[in-house]
């Protein structure tokens, strides 16, 4: 889901003493009429993301919320909110901080639970919302635009999550790309976002992600186009870099319904 229209919300004038107590011991500006000015929070994501869902989603018992941007409303916590929508029987968290490598985090999180429950359905929703009470170089340069993913994640889904890269360096994440590609089945589609610096890429698909989407970036696009490529590939994989750091995080998936040792 990118680019939903922008809602009207209140003012509260809470908000903008929250936000300039949050960063007046850095030296950084705060700009009301960010603050002020129509918008979309985190809480307008998950509603749209959660009215999405088809009428047969099953019961979640894990909720994850990830983003690498702050929201502009301060005083609602997104992974609650989305556990409200799910009448409140789940466990759920946070995850932030970690720029791009956010979502990729939230996965490893839930892979880990779900090792000891394989019976649990996990939420993982990746928000980007981009109206902000400070100026962000990489919110104006890549000309960010509010996005958000949710992945319901459960063992009978059809795609299986075969290796998960945290934020390290590019040089492993290239040496990941190289070991995948050894591996059985020949067709492989690689999912780069923007400022991803994948290398070599022989023996892969190229499938660049939009450039008006940070974190959400390559979940979008596995998301709007997952059912066309599991029919087409045997390994696919998602590959993100952060500009700001220079830090590379990978995640390859495999159809379910391919048995053999991809």
């Amino acid at each position: 889901m990118a680019d939903p229209p922008a809602r009207q919300h209140a003012w509260d004038p809470r908000r903008l003493t929250y936000f300039r107590d949050l960063h007046q011991r850095y030296g950084i500006d705060i700009s009301t009429d960010d603050l002020t000015t129509d918008g979309v929070t985190h809480t307008d994501l998950l509603d749209l993301l959660h009215a999405g869902l088809s009428a047969t989603a099953p019961p979640v018992d894990l909720i994850i919320c990830a983003q690498a941007l702050p929201d502009r409303a301060a005083f609602v916590q997104p992974a609650s909110y989305l556990n409200a929508l799910f009448d409140n029987r789940a466990n759920s968290f946070a995850v932030s901080g970690q720029g791009l490598a956010s979502p990729f985090t939230a996965l490893r999180i839930a892979a880990a639970y779900t090792r000891s429950r394989p019976d649990l359905t996990v939420a993982v929703a990746i928000l980007e919302q981009t109206t902000l009470p400070v100026r962000l170089p990489l919110v104006e340069e890549r000309e960010l635009t509010d996005s958000g993913v949710l992945l319901v994640l459960r063992d009978s889904g059809d795609l299986s999550l075969r290796t998960l890269l945290p934020a390290d360096s590019t040089t492993k994440a290239r040496q990941q790309l190289e070991g995948i590609a050894e591996l059985p089945g020949k067709r492989r589609l690689l999912v780069t976002g923007a400022t991803a610096t994948p290398g070599r890429t022989h023996g892969y698909d190229l499938h660049r992600a939009r450039r008006d989407a940070y974190c959400t970036a390559v979940w979008a696009e596995l998301v709007a186009h997952r059912r066309d490529w599991l029919d087409l590939y045997d390994h696919i994989v998602l590959l993100d870099t952060d500009p700001e750091t220079g830090e590379s995080s990978l995640a390859h998936f495999t159809p379910r319904s391919d048995e053999r040792d991809a």
